[in-house]
């Protein structure tokens, strides 16, 4: 099972597709087929960037990065 797998719940009703964030910070909807996909996995990335899915997946939490990304920025 992939990472966005394990993240989201997939419907289908004929054509039409919900692809949905199991944490209800995002869904799409649309005709099935490869651009709502595409929509969805950029969702999905730049959530898991910031590290909004580190309780199902591992790695970061947001509050880490958050902190990595202020010293960075602050030059320490």
């Amino acid at each position: 099972m992939t990472d966005i797998e394990k993240c989201t719940t997939y419907k289908r009703r004929g054509d039409r597709c919900t692809i949905s964030c199991n944490l209800g910070l995002w869904s799409v909807e649309g005709a099935y087929g490869l651009a709502l996909i595409n929509e969805a996995s950029h969702y999905f990335r730049q959530y898991k960037a910031d590290g909004e899915y580190s309780e199902i997946l591992g790695g970061k939490s947001p509050l880490d990065i958050f902190m990595e990304r202020g010293a960075l920025q602050d030059g320490k």
